[in-house]
């Protein structure tokens, strides 16, 4: 072969081999997932991707989630991961995802394929996807500015992500809603419309706000006047957490007020079969937190009992409260570094 076509063809072996990372993915992405649309905001440092995912049910429009992710590019399979790290916001049952991105080279550079898992130890464990194989589009190269907290790109990750099995991928993409034949990838793509999804959205998720503490000392003084009695002390690898919180039984109008490290958050909160949701940045200058419920009334049913249910990280407890106008339970988390 001629020297000058073998340094040709070599280069031209080289680009398709470096073409996933070479390319780069900031942007907006979208696209729909299975009854959701799913927008995903990147910004990529060399082989670490990190922004924030956005979805919403079509179907009820008031179920909806925002959370951060941090991405890694697995150079073997030629698979992207962005692990979902923490949620921003949310109104609904919505659990923290995992997102594998790949290129088809015949869909262009603003197509990606994907596929999303649960972060569900039981699904994890049997390595399951939770989801059939769908299109995502860039809609633009910029992102919006990044919330405040954000994971920052060029962070280490700590934990490598799952990565599912090639035969797992090779047996849903069959399955996919849209798919590319073996026999026609190489002469006659199937064509993508250009054409940007169209979603309305009735309206924007905000940033998570900064915890502010209410004043109000005389119910500071009656709290700290009853016994403090230990509900459990968790252990915790994560700053952040997130509490709901139930009535626990019969609904019967129980009400609380609740206080972490002695600073009042919320009071005269009534507890429901819908959850009160508390999502903590917990206390960088001490190891040590404290969540305090203090009974507002015994409901109709005495005492006044709530169902806890703690998340932090891959972390998962579920507690049983019981409060009276002697006793406030309190919830102790411990944290200890990941490392």
């Amino acid at each position: 072969m001629n020297f000058k076509y073998w340094i040709i063809y070599c280069s031209f072996l080289l680009s398709i081999v470096t073409t996933c990372v070479a390319q780069n993915l900031t942007g907006t992405w979208e696209g729909l997932m299975k009854d959701e649309y799913l927008k995903i905001n990147i910004i990529q440092n060399k082989e670490q991707l990190c922004g924030y995912t956005y979805d919403i049910v079509l179907k009820n429009k008031s179920s909806q989630c925002k959370a951060y992710f941090k991405g890694v590019y697995d150079k073997e399979t030629k698979i992207w991961t962005l692990t979902g790290t923490r949620f921003i916001e949310n109104k609904g049952n919505h659990v923290l995802m995992i997102v594998k991105l790949w290129k088809v080279p015949q869909a262009g550079n603003d197509v990606l394929r994907s596929t999303v898992l649960i972060q569900d130890l039981f699904s994890n464990f049997f390595d399951a996807p939770a989801t059939e194989f769908f299109w995502l589009r860039r809609i633009s190269t910029k992102t919006k500015n990044p919330t405040i907290g954000m994971p920052v790109c060029d962070e280490v990750v700590k934990e490598k992500p799952l990565t599912p099995k090639k035969s797992i991928i090779t047996t849903l993409e069959k399955k996919s809603i849209v798919t590319i034949k073996k026999d026609s990838i190489k002469t006659n793509p199937t064509p993508i419309d250009s054409k940007p999804i169209k979603v309305k959205i009735d309206s924007v998720v905000s940033s998570k706000p900064i915890a502010v503490y209410l004043k109000d000392e005389p119910l500071l003084t009656k709290m700290n006047q009853r016994n403090q009695l230990t509900l459990s002390t968790l252990k915790v690898n994560s700053r952040y957490v997130q509490i709901k919180m139930y009535d626990n039984g019969n609904v019967d109008n129980d009400s609380v007020s609740i206080f972490y490290n002695g600073n009042l958050l919320k009071k005269h909160v009534r507890l429901t079969a819908e959850p009160v949701i508390l999502e903590l940045d917990l206390d960088e200058n001490t190891n040590s937190h404290e969540i305090t419920l203090y009974a507002e009334n015994m409901g109709s049913f005495p005492p006044n009992t709530a169902l806890i249910v703690v998340t932090c990280g891959k972390k998962r407890f579920e507690l049983h409260s019981s409060t009276n106008f002697k006793d406030n339970n309190v919830l102790k988390l411990e944290y200890e570094s990941p490392n």
